[in-house]
C-alpha cells in the first residue's frame, strides 16, 4: 500500500528541520563566541603581564645602575610613619642622588627620581602614576606610566641582612631590622637617621599585573631589590 504524503507535511517536516538548523547553528555560534571572547580574554592578559614585565625591568635596569653608581643620596621624600612596617611607609616621592658623570670620574651630577600622581599612590580613574628621571639640567623622562601600584624606597646602612631564623618572631626579625633602615626620628639607639648614613637603597615596585573585564586590578606583582652602592668602594669614599 502506498502512502499519500500531503503538501502540507512536507512543508511542516521541513520547518521542523529549519528550526532544528537554527538552534544547532546559535549553539555552535555561542560556544564559538565563548571561545573567542576566552581567547582575546587570554590575550589582553598576556598583553598586560608583558607590559608589567617591560615596565619593571626597565625601571629597575636604569635605577640599579645609577644607585650602584651613587656617591651620595642629596634627598628623600618619601612616607615616614612611626613604626617602619607601616602599610604607607617609604612610598616615594621624590630621591635625589648623586652619581658620577658619563666619561668621568671626577664630575658628579644630580639624578632625581619623582613621583606623580594620586596621594599616598591610591589607584584612580582621574590620574595617572607615573615615575620619572631627570638628570639635573635635562628633561623629565617617564619611566613607569601605567599599571603601577606603589613604589617604594627605604635607606639602609649597607648592612647586608640575614633571613630571620626559623624560631625567631617577627616582632624580633624587625626589631633587628629597624636600626639599618633610614628615618628621621629613627627611635634605635643606633638607628639610621642621616642621610649621609645611607650606604644602600632597597626598592620595591608593586606592578598590577592583570585587570578584570572592568580595568579593577585583580593580581599584583613585587619587585624588591637592595643595592649597595659605590659609596662602599674606598675609590669613592
Amino acid at each position: 500500500m502506498n502512502i499519500q504524503t500531503r503538501p502540507d507535511d512536507r512543508r511542516a517536516v521541513t520547518l521542523v528541520e529549519i528550526m532544528i538548523s537554527i538552534l544547532i547553528l546559535g549553539i555552535v555560534l555561542s560556544i564559538g563566541y565563548v571561545f573567542i571572547n576566552r581567547t582575546f580574554m587570554s590575550l589582553e592578559r598576556q598583553r598586560q603581564s608583558l607590559d608589567t614585565l617591560h615596565e619593571a625591568r626597565n625601571f629597575l635596569m636604569v635605577i640599579e645602575r645609577d644607585l650602584r653608581e651613587m656617591t651620595e643620596v642629596v634627598e628623600l621624600d618619601t612616607i615616614f610613619k612611626s613604626s617602619l612596617f607601616e602599610e604607607e611607609n617609604a612610598l616615594l616621592y621624590k630621591l635625589t642622588i648623586l652619581v658620577p658623570r658619563r666619561g668621568s670620574d671626577k664630575i658628579f651630577e644630580k639624578v632625581t627620581y619623582s613621583y606623580e600622581g594620586p596621594e599616598k599612590h591610591l589607584d584612580s580613574d582621574k590620574a595617572q602614576k607615573i615615575i620619572y628621571r631627570q638628570v639635573e639640567g635635562g628633561v623629565k623622562k617617564p619611566l613607569i606610566t601605567k599599571q603601577m601600584n606603589y613604589l617604594k624606597i627605604w635607606g639602609t646602612d649597607g648592612t647586608i641582612f640575614r633571613n630571620r631564623h626559623p624560631d625567631e618572631s617577627l616582632v624580633a626579625y624587625r626589631d633587628y631590622l629597624a636600626p639599618h633602615y633610614y628615618h628621621p626620628s629613627n627611635p634605635a639607639a643606633k638607628g639610621l637617621k642621616t642621610l649621609s648614613g645611607i650606604k644602600g637603597i632597597e626598592v620595591q615596585l608593586s606592578m598590577h599585573e592583570m585587570y578584570d573585564s572592568e580595568r579593577k586590578p585583580i593580581k599584583q606583582r613585587t619587585f624588591i631589590t637592595r643595592i649597595y652602592s659605590r659609596i662602599l668602594n674606598a675609590k669613592y669614599e
